[in-house]
This record gives structure tokens, C-alpha cells and sequence, in this order.
């Protein structure tokens, strides 16, 4: 005789599972905090990841998409597809001071908890995405690329941050901005600087009016775009005209179309300065572009709602223009994705630090990550059990990517 598992059965499984996990969770955590590897170089804290979820029961396939330090692990095969996304690389020269051996075991954590809760009954299918490079190439956005991401139903994630961190269930709380990396490069022509500058072609000075053009184009964008850089090379001595010079620069922007008309113009200002100088300009985009993010608020103010519940109090999120960029943008384009923060310090303080360092490796920080995970658990089962709030999710996300998609 077949007995039925209640919601609330199945929750007590999330919960239960994690707990019985911490030990073993918070150690990977810490084994990740002491071996820091940069973007693409995760190779220990990527297997050590893996092969937590192997000893878990999760099928996991490596290598995904061709990135040595990517990895899937996979629970059910049947019902909705929800996913959790880990990072674990580090920041060169300083280590995990953006906490992403947190992120790793949030993302792991909640696995484990919505399997125990597929074990249980729920019709659902959940992966664990290790995804490499947050804070260099963007390991999602190549995966998205690749079609990782195609066929989930919701993605979620959680982000460590100070005391004023806040899940985003306001419209505009923050969303990250879209990206695009330009490296402009200028060549000319060498001469002495005093004997016959006339015979030269000057490739500083086309930097510098390239900056100087940029400068005079942001009187004319819309507030929430971000347009920055530095010179990269600007010459070998004084006394030579720079047959050679370049610069760098992010452009950022609400919107990835209006991103891209920021970038066109940047690149028609630099070949201004190129014909005003008489040198040739390489105009390129080393990496690809990171999307705006497009947070789902369906999910986040169900996962708002389970924070609480599990004891991991917020300050409500208030609108705010974006600021940062993150890959995890690319993935809200392919399917309804939140990543949330959480505090794991009780107090505000620059981030990328040695302050972040240290709080990544405290009671606070796991005890809080753990949390979050749960809540993000609880969300998902929400998400397996509901097919209104799945519809709901959906409709919201094809309406916001519309939207995002037409503005420019």
C-alpha cells in the first residue's frame, strides 16, 4: 500500500538532509577556503565539489562544455528541472574574498536538500552546476552558450554579502548591469620625439582623445550606464613618438541592446581618434558580453518568505539602479533565475578584501549559508509541487526578457 508523503513531510526531508550534511559540507567549504585557484584553474576545488555530490548519490558528468572545471550533478528524472549554481574560483593574490566557497556550498547544500525531498516523493529533477570563472572569462556565459542551461525550469543561487545584504524581491533591486569588455589598440608610426615628430604617427595621442571622447559621451547616456578603463600601453620612451598605444574599457548598462549601442558608439569615437591621428585602429571584444541580469520576483519573494522562516533575516530590498555585472546574467536570459545575497558579516565593509577573506572561513558565514541553502531548497520544492507558481514564473520571465530584449 502506497503512503502518501505530505508538503510539509517533504519539507522536514530538506531540512533534515542538510543538517545531517553540515559536518561534511562546511569541511568542503574549508577545504576550498585553504587551496584558493583562479578563474579556469579550479581544478582541486571543482573535483573536491564532485566528488562531494558522487559520495551523495548524484550522477555527475565533468567537463561540461568543454571547461575542465565545469561539472553537472544530476538527481530524478522526471517532473520540473530546478538547478543550483556553485562557484568556487578564487581572486588572484587574495584569495576567497568573494566568498566563493560559500557560493559553492550553497549551491550544494540545497541539492542535497531538494533531493532528500525527491527521495521523499516530488516529482522533480535537480543539478548541481559547478560553473568556473565568475570573476574572469564568465564559466556561464560559455556554458549558456553551449546550451547547459536549456531545459531548466528555474535556477537559483545565493551570493554572500555585509549586513545590508537583501534577497531581491523588489523591482530594480539592484540587477546586475550588462557587460561588455572593448580592448582598443592604435598603431602609428615611430619618429624621433624632438628631431622630426612630423614624420610620426602618434598612437598615445589617439588614446588620449580617445578618453577624451568617452568622457564628453557620458553627459549624453542614461544614468544607469557605467563607461570606465585605463590605458594599457602607452608608449616605450619620451622621446619617441608611441608607434603603438592601448587602452581597455568595460561598458556597463541596464539592458544588454542598450549596452550594445554604448559599445558601437565607443567604437565610432575610437575611430575618430584614429583618423584625427593618422593611425589604424584594432577595435575588439576579447570576451563575451555578460547579460543584464534578469531576476525572477516570483521566485524571490517565495524565497524571501522561506529565508524567514528558516531564521535568516533580511532588510527589505528597496529599487536601486545596478552596479556590478555578473555571468549569472547570460543564465537568466536562457531560463527565470534569483541569485540572492545573505550577510556573513554584521557589519558593512568593502568587498574583495581581506575583511571578506576571513569572513568566508567564520561560524557566521556557514551558519548562514546553510541557511539560505534551505530556504533556496524549500523555494524549489515550492516551485516541483506548484505548477501555478511554475506558470506564473514562466509567464513573468517571458514578459521581462521581451521587454529587456526590445529596449535600447
Amino acid at each position: 500500500m502506497l503512503v502518501s508523503v505530505t508538503l510539509d513531510q517533504k519539507r522536514a526531508a530538506i531540512l533534515a538532509a542538510i543538517d545531517e550534511n553540515a559536518d561534511g559540507i562546511v569541511s568542503l567549504s574549508k577545504y576550498i577556503h585553504a587551496n584558493p585557484e583562479i578563474a579556469l584553474e579550479e581544478f582541486k576545488s571543482s573535483a573536491a565539489c564532485a566528488e562531494f555530490l558522487e559520495h551523495q548519490g548524484f550522477a555527475v558528468t565533468r567537463n561540461v562544455a568543454d571547461l575542465p572545471t565545469a561539472f553537472s550533478a544530476t538527481i530524478g528524472d522526471e517532473g520540473p528541472s530546478i538547478a543550483f549554481l556553485s562557484e568556487y574560483d578564487a581572486l588572484p593574490g587574495i584569495g576567497h574574498g568573494c566568498g566563493h566557497n560559500l557560493i559553492a556550498i550553497a549551491g550544494i547544500s540545497a541539492g542535497i536538500g531538494l533531493k532528500a525531498a525527491i527521495e521523499a516523493g516530488a516529482k522533480g529533477r535537480v543539478t548541481v552546476f559547478g560553473t568556473p570563472a565568475e570573476e574572469a572569462v564568465g564559466g556561464k556565459v560559455i556554458m549558456a552558450d553551449a546550451g547547459i542551461f536549456d531545459g531548466v525550469d528555474a535556477a537559483l543561487g545565493a551570493h554572500p554579502g555585509t549586513s545590508e545584504a537583501v534577497c531581491p524581491t523588489v523591482d530594480g533591486s539592484g540587477n546586475a548591469l550588462a557587460c561588455q569588455m572593448v580592448r582598443i589598440e592604435f598603431h602609428g608610426k615611430s619618429a624621433h620625439a624632438a628631431a622630426d615628430p612630423y614624420n610620426g604617427a602618434n598612437a598615445l595621442d589617439a588614446v588620449i582623445l580617445l578618453f577624451n571622447g568617452i568622457n564628453a559621451l557620458r553627459q549624453h547616456v542614461k544614468s544607469d550606464a557605467r563607461l570606465h578603463g585605463i590605458v594599457t600601453h602607452g608608449g616605450d620612451a619620451p622621446n619617441v613618438i608611441p608607434h603603438y598605444a592601448a587602452a581597455e574599457f568595460f561598458v556597463r548598462a541596464a539592458t544588454l541592446a542598450y549596452m550594445e549601442t554604448l559599445t558601437e558608439k565607443v567604437e565610432k569615437i575610437a575611430e575618430g581618434a584614429a583618423l584625427m591621428t593618422g593611425t589604424r585602429l584594432e577595435f575588439s571584444r576579447p570576451e563575451k558580453a555578460n547579460s543584464d541580469m534578469i531576476t525572477n520576483y516570483v521566485v524571490a519573494r517565495r524565497l524571501k518568505e522561506h529565508c524567514e522562516a528558516v531564521g535568516l533575516r533580511q532588510p527589505e530590498a528597496k529599487p536601486a539602479e545596478g552596479s556590478g555585472s555578473t555571468d549569472w546574467g547570460n543564465v537568466s536570459y536562457v531560463t527565470p533565475s534569483v541569485e540572492t545575497s545573505y550577510p556573513i558579516l554584521d557589519r558593512v565593509c568593502t568587498w574583495h578584501s581581506q575583511d571578506v577573506v576571513e569572513a568566508s572561513d567564520s561560524e557566521l558565514g556557514y551558519n548562514n549559508t546553510l541557511l539560505v541553502a534551505k530556504a533556496m531548497a524549500l523555494t524549489a520544492l515550492d516551485l516541483i509541487e506548484d505548477p501555478e507558481m511554475l506558470e506564473q514564473v514562466r509567464i513573468e520571465w517571458e514578459r521581462e526578457k521581451v521587454k529587456r530584449e526590445a529596449a535600447g
